[in-house]
């Protein structure tokens, strides 16, 4: 009954997260809004919208564990498996742009966390300076964009996208936000009592099954893009979600009920995200380079599941 639980809180969350982006998007445009803030906020919002509703629904219910662990172990899948397997599938080109600011703020994101939780919390304090932290990040991206010093494009398929009427897509995105809720509320009873029964801690649960299970949306979007050569959206994907995980996601659930940091986290799981963070700022120093390649995504892979077996062991 657990799995499947699990299994129906997943598929809530990424139809509904699906739904989210495309309604909010389309009423969006109905109102004019330029895509330049749609894409920053919306598509960025929308695509993190499991694990925010996962964290959220943990942090109401007391459930710390989950609520970091779901946050962390979205960050570690997210290049372990998801850039991981788009390189190796192709070679991922990185534009200059993502090394001169999205890497800073993903290494400033993780190093922010781990000096706020020093003391094994996450107060309501700091929660609101990660949102403050993510707020200022996205005000430069939006002044970058509008000086085109960030290069972007819209799609021909967003492009040539049918705009309905508001009341329909206020119908969806409130529809969408309640298949979310549930899928949470799902997903967070399944994985904590499959945990129970396991004997495993709630935290090693959240940063497996949960983790992946809210990653699965930007583990299809990536791997699809680089099948499709759509290189942006393949590590942009990944590098603005662990961003907003860090930042966001961790900052609402501790404004919502201070968090509780589990030794462990700081022990085991920070230290691994960082060493993946690390070794993304490895694959990017060859500047003149500029592309993740399949050795270094199948590097990123064995580090996953070399992280994996240490928790579990």
């Amino acid at each position: 009954m657990d799995y499947l639980y699990i299994i129906i809180g997943i598929i809530l969350l990424i139809l509904s997260g699906n739904y989210l982006v495309k309604s909010s998007s389309n009423l969006a445009k109905y109102f004019k809004i330029p895509p330049i803030i749609i894409g920053v906020t919306i598509v960025s919002f929308g695509t993190s919208a499991p694990e925010l509703f996962v964290s959220a629904s943990a942090s109401l219910n007391g459930l710390s564990d989950v609520a970091i662990g779901n946050a962390i172990g979205s960050n570690i899948a997210n290049l372990g498996l998801v850039l991981g397997l788009s390189a190796l599938i192709v070679a991922v080109p990185i534009k200059k742009s993502l090394i001169k600011l999205d890497y800073s703020v993903l290494m400033f994101s993780a190093i922010l966390f781990g000096v706020l939780a020093l003391d094994y919390k996450i107060t309501r304090l700091d929660g609101a300076i990660l949102i403050l932290a993510m707020l200022i990040y996205i005000f430069i991206i939006i002044r970058l964009l509008k000086k085109n010093k960030i290069e972007t494009a819209e799609t021909e398929e967003e492009s040539q996208q049918k705009i309905y009427h508001p009341f329909v897509s206020l119908l969806i995105i409130i529809a969408s936000c309640g298949g979310l809720v549930f899928g949470s509320d799902f997903l967070v009873d399944g994985a904590v009592s499959l945990a129970t029964k396991m004997g495993v801690s709630e935290r090693i649960i959240s940063l497996t099954v949960v983790a992946i299970g809210t990653s699965l949306p930007e583990l299809t979007t990536s791997v699809i893009a680089a099948i499709k050569r759509n290189f942006d959206i393949s590590i942009g994907n990944v590098v603005g979600s662990n961003i907003f995980n860090t930042l966001f996601i961790v900052g609402t659930s501790a404004c919502i009920n201070p968090l509780t940091v589990n030794p462990s986290t700081l022990k085991i799981d920070y230290p691994a995200m960082l060493i993946f963070y690390v070794l993304l700022g490895v694959f990017f120093l060859p500047v003149k380079r500029l592309r993740i390649s399949r050795f270094e995504g199948l590097i990123l892979i064995i580090a996953y599941v070399i992280y994996s077996y240490i928790i579990f062991s």
